[in-house]
């Protein structure tokens, strides 16, 4: 059962939020991958919803920096910052990359998920974040919650 002092925050496509104990991080992924954050001495945390690794024409990652990795995790990290958690107080995991478009023939389409997969990993460990826990990739999508009072997810 919620408490009454806890706020369930969704996080949509393209977004990036934060919040703190007893706060819960909520999203729904499918090709898209959840970058879970998650400070367990300042009880805050953080999610981004990747839509696509990269941007393909280079110009769309200026108006939704939210939807490429390569410009929403940087965002991500500073929004932990801005909670008063810095690199090295806190770890990450990762969710979702599935391939949700079997039935077309679009190499794109099927290769999605693998990249956004790929790229999240790649940051992670340029910037030197423990990846602690994994559950990506497969054919069917994923509700996760990040619970903030204690880090875990469900």
């Amino acid at each position: 059962m919620l408490g009454r002092d806890l706020r369930v925050i969704n996080v949509g496509i393209a977004e990036i939020k934060t919040g703190k104990s007893p706060d819960v991080l909520r999203t729904t992924l499918g090709s898209c991958i959840g970058v879970v954050l998650y400070d367990p001495i300042k009880k805050v945390g953080g999610i981004s919803h990747i839509m696509l690794s990269k941007d393909p024409t280079g110009k769309d990652s200026l108006k939704t920096p939210g939807k490429y990795g390569e410009t929403a995790l940087p965002i991500l990290m500073k929004a932990m910052e801005q909670e008063g958690s810095k690199i090295g107080s806190y770890c990450a995991r990762i969710f979702g990359g599935a391939s949700m478009f079997k039935g077309i023939n679009s190499n794109f389409l099927q290769n999605i998920g693998e990249n956004n997969i790929q790229i999240a990993r790649e940051f992670l460990q340029i910037k030197n974040i423990p990846l602690i826990v994994e559950d990506v990739g497969g054919h069917d999508g994923r509700t996760i919650s990040l619970y903030l009072d204690d880090g875990r997810v469900l």
